[in-house]
């Protein structure tokens, strides 16, 4: 309970500074008041996942090499935490193929999912968190079940989709929200936490 408490927290405080960004991107890169508002929504998914994965920030770096390099070990015996990385990545699996036709094939999604879990995984030795190869494994699987989802849900995308949507509005939105969870939000965050406790 503490972690999703903690999580509405770090996504309050990083509210702060994506809702005026994105409204800046808006007028300059986005030019739709709709898709805007769908990019607002992803981008506090991926505030979420940050937050629940203990992203690196500028006042809290560390350099601690905890690996597991071998796939499948302890997985069965930690169960819940691998089914919990798999549900932590079937809405990326959701949204990539619904927002951006970049990820409207299976091989993109799940190699953007992997990229994702790559980039995580190793920001990881920045903290007190395992770099883990089971991690891989588990938001990958859930990417790709959140992608078939996501055709199971549009018709093969041919209904509920995100049409004229840039490729370069992905990384815009990863970058910003790296970012400011990295280096603006770590502030506010800790104010609300010090009006909180």
């Amino acid at each position: 309970m503490f972690r999703i408490y903690s999580t509405l927290i770090e996504m309050l405080a990083a509210s702060v500074f994506i809702l005026p960004i994105f409204a800046i991107y808006n007028k300059f890169f986005f030019h739709s008041g709709k898709r805007t508002v769908l990019y607002i929504v992803f981008g506090f998914y991926i505030t979420a996942i940050l937050g629940l994965i203990g992203f690196p920030s500028i006042t809290s770096l560390t350099i601690e090499f905890s690996v597991n390099l071998i796939p499948f070990v302890d997985m069965a015996s930690d169960f819940i935490n691998a089914c919990l990385n798999i549900l932590l990545f079937v809405p990326f699996g959701l949204f990539l193929p619904i927002l951006w036709n970049k990820f409207r094939s299976i091989k993109g999604t799940a190699l953007m999912g992997l990229i994702t879990s790559c980039v995580i995984e190793v920001s990881q030795i920045f903290t007190f968190r395992t770099t883990d190869i089971n991690d891989l494994i588990t938001n990958t699987a859930g990417t790709i079940i959140g992608y078939y989802t996501a055709q199971c849900l549009t018709g093969k995308f041919t209904k509920h989709i995100v049409l004229d949507s840039k490729d370069r509005d992905f990384y815009i939105i990863c970058g910003s929200v790296g970012f400011i969870m990295f280096l603006l939000q770590p502030f506010i965050a800790s104010l609300l936490w010090e009006m909180v406790l």
